[in-house]
């Protein structure tokens, strides 16, 4: 039942917060124009009228299509046409600046509205996926990509990123990636001294097999502090608050993946804890992890494999005693090819066998150069916690979330432009940032309903806080249909005292509308996609590391070199 009431307020925060967001915008638009004395014959929210109401000489209307909004305003056209009221009558073209304060009025509703949510944020706090970091410790590094080409290796400290520090989280940084132009320097640190690597960040089909952006190939350690709760195993075991979890088991912890994994793995068995509190370390022993639910689910299926990347493909490494796998007679040193028909891959394998459900997989192999087919009925594995929290939180002013979303809009607005201006020859600079990257409605409403859904209500107003922004930034382009358009042609009269002849702009404007409507149509294609599973869901911080883990592994077995040391992947 909670399950069922955290999904349903998802939803009424997504489709309230969405429309406010618009609301506001065309609020500001009709008080401005109202104010200045201008004739408004229509306020509505969405389009395609379904109901109205006409109160004072305004029509009042609700539309079936959700994905935006409009204010009625005759005396704002731009042009030299004749203007008529609703009844006819031949209306006076307002004046440049009145039109200016009724259009960017819009905007600055946005911009309002956008600080007003945002200094809640800054008193209330918002969690970050890591704390900020002065320096990024690299955890694992694929061997593959092109940082660990250019010698990036485990363990080298990141101190500058294109010669400014890093103060970041992983997030963060990771944006500073895929908003990159052309090549990336890292400063790092090893044994003492410091130098750059420069590289080209391309495509991490490994992680955002569909998406192909540049997400960083390889992976950070960070801190677990931990916020026990009170009467869960944590806090009776005799774990504090803001105490540091350094291993489980004896197995290092790099992530907050890699610590909720080990503890998962235990099956509700006593596990071991080294912490460090305030400096010192201590163990903690006797930690009894108890079942709970992720997201109305109580656990998923497995095989019980541990498997692992070498130079002939994915290899069995070990196989649990008792459970499916071994069962159904895997074997270690097994190279695993298809399943269901399908081929493999080192992130993807673990899907499958979620999305089998309980139902037998079907299993191709190759042992001892034979290809043999075994049947492979997943077991349901519980979930379990010792109850603690984690609480990287950060108080951002409003003026720092304001910024920051005119950073990565900017960012992300230049990397859309050189793109195109690639494809064209128009420069030799590269971007992975493209026009499909980016979202309409549909997307916005999945992004915020998931804020709330998998986060918090903290998380989904940050997603509003950029959502309002970025509405008010975006309308401000000049754009002959956008808010921004209108406020060009305004200083355009104001400067040279005479109106854009309609004969100029209206195949301008046309031209517009068709431009934003084929790219509305785009990204909604996308965008459904997305919503529909047609993109596979990205691996964890937890299977990149091993991936990475499994890589250094399988180079180092083909160079004849120490093996590294493997961690389980499912």
């Amino acid at each position: 039942m909670l399950h069922i009431l955290s999904i349903i307020g998802a939803v009424i925060f997504m489709v309230f917060f969405f429309g406010l967001c618009i609301f506001v915008h065309e609020l500001g638009h009709f008080l401005a124009a109202k104010w200045r004395g201008m004739y408004v014959s229509a306020f509505s929210i969405g389009f395609k009228k379904i109901w109205a109401k006409k109160y004072k000489g305004v029509e009042y209307r609700i539309g079936c299509i959700p994905v935006g909004g409009y204010v009625e305003i005759p005396e704002i056209d731009s042009t030299d046409k004749e203007i008529k009221d609703a009844d006819g009558n031949v209306l006076k073209h307002a004046k440049p600046l009145d039109r200016l304060i009724a259009v960017f009025a819009g905007p600055l509703f946005n911009f309002i509205f956008g600080f007003i949510i945002a200094a809640v944020i800054w008193i209330a706090g918002i969690p970050q996926d890591t704390p900020n970091m002065k320096a990024i410790e690299v955890a694992t590094v694929s061997v593959s990509g092109p940082e660990y080409k250019a010698g990036l290796r485990k363990g080298d400290k990141i101190v500058r990123f294109n010669g400014k520090k890093i103060d970041t989280s992983w997030n963060g940084f990771v944006k500073d990636v895929i908003t990159a132009i052309g090549n990336v320097t890292l400063t790092v640190e090893r044994n003492g001294k410091q130098f750059d690597i420069t590289y080209k960040p391309i495509p991490n089909k490994a992680v955002m097999p569909d998406e192909e952006i540049a997400y960083p190939f390889f992976m950070p350690k960070c801190p677990v502090t931990v916020y026990p709760e009170e009467g869960k195993p944590a806090a009776k075991a005799g774990i504090l608050r803001e105490d540091k979890v350094l291993s489980v088991n004896g197995e290092s912890i790099t992530s907050l993946a890699s610590f909720e994994s080990l503890i998962d793995m235990s099956d509700g068995k006593p596990v071991t804890l080294v912490i460090d509190r305030k400096g010192k370390e201590l163990t903690i022993q006797n930690v009894v992890p108890e079942a709970v639910e992720v997201e109305g689910k109580k656990g998923e299926w497995m095989v019980g494999v541990v498997y692992g990347l070498k130079e002939k493909g994915i290899t069995v490494e070990k196989v649990v005693k008792g459970k499916p796998a071994d069962l159904a007679g895997l074997k270690k040193g097994d190279i695993l090819r298809k399943a269901n028909g399908k081929e493999i891959t080192f992130t993807g394998f673990g899907q499958t066998i979620r999305d089998a459900n309980g139902k037998p997989v079907q299993i191709e192999l190759l042992r001892d150069g034979k290809v043999l087919t075994l049947a492979i009925t997943p077991f349901f594995k519980r979930y379990h916690s010792i109850g603690v929290r984690y609480a990287y939180i950060a108080h951002p002013t409003p003026w720092k979330q304001f910024t920051d979303v005119v950073d990565i809009t900017w960012k992300s607005l230049r990397g859309l432009f050189v793109g195109l201006g690639n494809r064209i020859g128009l420069t030799e600079q590269t971007t992975t940032i493209k026009p499909r990257h980016m979202s309409g409605p549909i997307g916005i409403g999945r992004i915020l309903y998931l804020s709330v859904y998998k986060g918090s209500l903290i998380e989904g107003l940050s997603l509003v806080v950029l959502l309002t922004f970025n509405l008010g930034i975006l309308n401000l382009l000049p754009i002959p249909v956008l808010d921004g358009g209108h406020v060009l042609l305004a200083f355009l009269e104001i400067i040279f005292r005479r109106k854009i002849p309609e004969w100029v702009l209206k195949p301008v404007s046309y031209a517009f509308v068709g431009i934003l409507i084929g790219f509305m149509i785009f990204v909604t294609y996308y965008d459904a996609r997305r919503l529909i599973g047609g993109f596979r869901t990205p691996p964890t911080q937890e299977m990149i590391q091993q991936m990475h883990n499994a890589e250094e592994k399988a180079a180092a077995e083909k160079a004849k070199t120490p093996e590294a040391k493997h961690v389980p992947a499912n």
